[in-house]
This record gives C-alpha cells, sequence and structure tokens, in this order.
C-alpha cells in the first residue's frame, strides 16, 4: 500500500525539486522494483501466500530465507538427516511435512524455535532412533506422524512436556516394549497407534497419564495375554483394537471399571480361556470381536455380562457342540444384536462342521438325559442302603428296586438318531430323484411331442413282435408227435395179474398213430 500511495504522489507530479519528493518517489521505485526477500518462492517450489509446498523434487536440503512461512511441505525428497539448528530459521511454521524422504538421523537440537508447529510429519522414513530431548522445543504440537520407520525402542523421556499432543501415530515400526510412564505428559492425546509392531507384554503403567485416550491401536504385534489391568484409569477410552496377536487368555486383575469402553476387538488371536468375571468391568460394551480363536465353551457367567452388547463375532472359533455349549446356544437364540451366522461344531466328529445351533436341536444336546447307571457306580450308590432286591421280570430298559430307592436305567439315543437322519436324508434323496426324472418326462413330453410319439410306436411295435413270438411257439409244441405205450399180455399172464396181481408183462414204445373211437 506505502508502494502504491508512493507512485499516486509521483503520477501527479509532485514538486520534484523539493528534496522531500525526491526521497520518496525514489523510495517508492525501489520498493516497487526490488522484492521483499520474505517473499521470495523457491525456484520449482509452489507458493500458497506462505505456505510452501517443496515436494518431489529430489532436494537433498531445506531452502534457505523461509522465515516467514507458515507451511513447509519437503515430501519425496531425498533429506538423509535432520542437523541441529537446520531448521531454526523457520520460527514461524504452523505445519511442517517431512515424510517420504530417506532421513535416518535426527540430531537432538533438530527442531529447536519451532514453538509454533502443531503438526509434524516424519512418516515414512528410515529413522531408527530418537534422542530424548527431541520435540521437547515443540510445546503446541497436536498431531505427531512417526509410522513406518525402523523405530526399535522409545527413550523414557521422548514425549515429555508435548501436553497438547492429541495424536501420536507409531505402527509399522519395530518397537519391543513401551516404556512406563512415556505417556506421562501428553494429558490431552485421544488417538494412539501402536499396531503394527513387535510388542510382546505390556507393563502396568505404560499408558499412565492417559485420561482422555479414546482411542487404542495394538493390533499386530506379538502380545501373548490380553490383561485389562494394562489399561488402569483410562475412563475416556471406547475403542481397543488387539487382534492379530498371540494372545491365550483374556484376564483383569485389577478392580476397575471401564464405563466408557464401546468396542473391543480380540479377533484373530489364540484365546482359549476368558476369565468369567472379565467383561464385568465393563458395563456398556456394545461390539465385542471375539473371531477367529480357540474357544470351546462360554462361562454363563461371561453371557451375563454380555447383556449390553449390540454386535458380537464368534465365528471360526473350536466349538465343542456337547452339553458344554447349550449355555451359548440359548444365548445367541435369545440375543436380539447382530451376531455371524456361521458357528460351526469342531467336535465331536459326529457333528463337525454343523451349525451349532442345528446341532444342539438336532442332537437334544440340551435336554436332560435318561440317568445311566453302571455296575459298579449302582454298587457304590447301594453299598450302604442294604441289598438290592431282583426284579423277576426284569429287562431293558426296566427299574432296578433297592430297599430305598428306584432307578431307572436308560440308553444314550445318539446312534439311534443318527441312523434316523441317515435314513430320512436318503429317503428325501431317493424323492427328489424321482421327481427330477418325472419333471424330464414332462417336459419332453411338452417340448418334444414327435419324439415321444416315436418312442411309443417303438415300444409298440416291441410288443407286438413278442407276441407273435409266443403264439409262433405254442404253434410249434402243438405240432410236436407224441408217443404211446402198447400193453399186450397173454391170457395167463393176463388173467395172474387181474387175479392175484402180479405177473409179467412186456411194453413197447410205438410211433404214434391216428386212433378212431
Amino acid at each position: 500500500m506505502l508502494m502504491d500511495f508512493l507512485l499516486i504522489g509521483l503520477y501527479l507530479k509532485w514538486p520534484l525539486k523539493k528534496p522531500p519528493g525526491l526521497i520518496l518517489c525514489s523510495l517508492g521505485i525501489f520498493l516497487r522494483t526490488v522484492p521483499l526477500v520474505e517473499g521470495v518462492c523457491p525456484r520449482l517450489c509452489r507458493c500458497d501466500s506462505k505456505l510452501l509446498y517443496c515436494e518431489g523434487l529430489n532436494l537433498t536440503d531445506i531452502p534457505r530465507n523461509l522465515s516467514s512461512a507458515m507451511g513447509l511441505s519437503m515430501r519425496e525428497n531425498n533429506l538423509t538427516e535432520l542437523r541441529e539448528g537446520q531448521l531454526a530459521g523457520l520460527s514461524q511454521l504452523t505445519w511442517l511435512y517431512l515424510d517420504h524422504n530417506s532421513i535416518d538421523v535426527v540430531e537432538e537440537g533438530a527442531f529447536d524455535k519451532l514453538r509454533r508447529v502443531k503438526e509434524l510429519d516424519l512418516s515414512n522414513n528410515r529413522i531408527e532412533s530418537l534422542p530424548n530431548g527431541t520435540f521437547r522445543p515443540l510445546p503446541n504440537l497436536r498431531i505427531l506422524d512417526l509410522s513406518y520407520n525402523r523405530l526399535q525402542a522409545l527413550e523414557p523421556d521422548l514425549f515429555h512436556g508435548l501436553r497438547k499432543l492429541t495424536n501420536l501415530h507409531l505402527r509399522y515400526n519395530a518397537l519391543k516394549f513401551v516404556p512406563v510412564r512415556i505417556f506421562q505428559d501428553c494429558r490431552s492425546m485421544q488417538f494412539l497407534d501402536l499396531g503394527y509392531n513387535q510388542l510382546q507384554s505390556l507393563a502396568r503403567n505404560s499408558f499412565a497419564g492417559l485420561f482422555k485416550l479414546t482411542e487404542l491401536h495394538l493390533e499386530h504385534n506379538e502380545l501373548v495375554k490380553v490383561n485389562l489391568a494394562h489399561f488402569p484409569r483410562l475412563i475416556s477410552l471406547r475403542t481397543l483394537y488387539m487382534h492379530n496377536n498371540r494372545a491365550t487368555i483374556v484376564v483383569n486383575t485389577l478392580d476397575w471399571t471401564w464405563h466408557f469402553l464401546e468396542k473391543i476387538d480380540l479377533s484373530a488371536n489364540e484365546i482359549e480361556y476368558i476369565e468369567p468375571h472379565v467383561f464385568e468391568s465393563t458395563p456398556n460394551l456394545k461390539v465385542l470381536m471375539l473371531d477367529s480363536n480357540r474357544l470351546t465353551s462360554v462361562d454363563q457367567r461371561i453371557l451375563d455380562s454380555w447383556s449390553s452388547l449390540d454386535s458380537i463375532t464368534l465365528a471360526g472359533n473350536d466349538w465343542e457342540c456337547s452339553r458344554n455349549v447349550c449355555a451359548l446356544a440359548s444365548w445367541l437364540s435369545a440375543f436380539r444384536g447382530q451376531h455371524d451366522n456361521s458357528l460351526l461344531c469342531s467336535s465331536p466328529d459326529t457333528a463337525q462342521g454343523e451349525d451349532v445351533l442345528d446341532a444342539v436341536y438336532a442332537f437334544q444336546l440340551c435336554e436332560d438325559p435318561p440317568v445311566e447307571v453302571t455296575t459298579a457306580g449302582l454298587y457304590a450308590s447301594t453299598r450302604d442302603l442294604g441289598p438290592i432286591t431282583p426284579n423277576p421280570y426284569e429287562g431293558e430298559g426296566s427299574e432296578v428296586v433297592t430297599n430305598s430307592f428306584t432307578v431307572t436305567v436308560g440308553h444314550d439315543d445318539l446312534e439311534s438318531t443318527m441312523q434316523i437322519h441317515k435314513v430320512v436324508t436318503g429317503t428325501m434323496a431317493l424323492i427328489f430323484s424321482f421327481l427330477i426324472i418325472v419333471l424330464m418326462l414332462y417336459v419332453a413330453w411338452k417340448c418334444f411331442p414327435a419324439g415321444i410319439r416315436q418312442l411309443r410306436q417303438c415300444f409298440s411295435s416291441q410288443r407286438r413282435k413278442q407276441k407273435q413270438k409266443q403264439s409262433m411257439q405254442q404253434m410249434a409244441a402243438i405240432s410236436t408227435p407224441e408217443y404211446y405205450v402198447d400193453y399186450k399180455p397173454n391170457h395167463i399172464e393176463g388173467a395172474l395179474v387181474i387175479i392175484n396181481e402180479y405177473g409179467s408183462c412186456t411194453c413197447q414204445q410205438q410211433a404214434s398213430r391216428e386212433c378212431e373211437v
């Protein structure tokens, strides 16, 4: 504005003979022709007011004379290190993007004099370690992204003083443990991502001080146990992701209640046992994911603590379809929320692959079975009650009468039930096959009447030929010559035969001849 004012004065032909007018005009021309140092945009960079974007330019160093810049993006370049004082001239920055470079060294004073920075992105680099005081000059930092690096450990005071930090990304590193109270000063943190690391265990106070944390990611690590006591006093926690670990048990060794916890993802672990009282400390849990584990049954006390659930996943477990699964089957039948429909039996062999609910009803697993009595058990039950009175009419399935009680001997109907199911299935298959054949004939009759007519004529001609053949055989049988016996006894022999019923006679077989009567 000052330069425009001076040029207007020159246009109005101010008296140049007077020294003040000449000085003002000369100053205006100088300021108009020579740009300010702070307003210079580095070559090949894109500038938007005070925001600079030097991306994908293969730069190996940060440009100079950017003291007025409020935002700087150096993404996708060839930066290899951040030296102490290298960014000291960027005191007005509010965000700094250094991701997708080759940075492997960050000196302790690299971020000196950057007190106004609120967002810092160092992801997708080669950083293996960070000094303790690296982020201490950044008291106003809100978002810090260190994901996709090679960090193997975190210094105990690395995040000391970051009281305004709300989001911290540490996924896809090589971290093996989380130091105790490392987040003690991060009182404003709401999001913490430690997924895709190599964490094997957690300390009870690793997350101390995170009173405002709402979302915690610990998925794809090597944790062997899930203990809710590792998250004490996280009073604002709403979502906990711990899927794809190696946890075998779920316990809680802390007397604490997480009132705001609404979602827990424990899928794709190796969980075999859940402590009965674990979920009593999460009274408002809405979503629970337990699929792809090794559970065989669920305790009734656990089912009672799931009264607040709206969604649950239990598929991919080793469900044992015996009386142990009855409590779960009853709970699922009454559950009104969302649940997967692919709960399959893993054992016993007779029910393997069957749906859990179908197996419960088909095999009558949850009905009260008749009492089975063995000889040893019967003797053990009655040895102090007197001798057993035998029943002469006792048969299979009858009552055994003792001096003081009556026991009904029953049988296991599982095998007979399986046989009945096989018979029913076979019968249905036969009926279905018959119906298919009838349908095919009907379709052929409707669609190919000429072919059906020819088929009938063929059958008729075959029957006609068979009848002719039979009639020819009958005629041949009638014309076949017959033989008769000529008996000629003499008078004496005839008398003896007639009177005494004995004697000799001569029989001669001759050719047939016609006789007249």
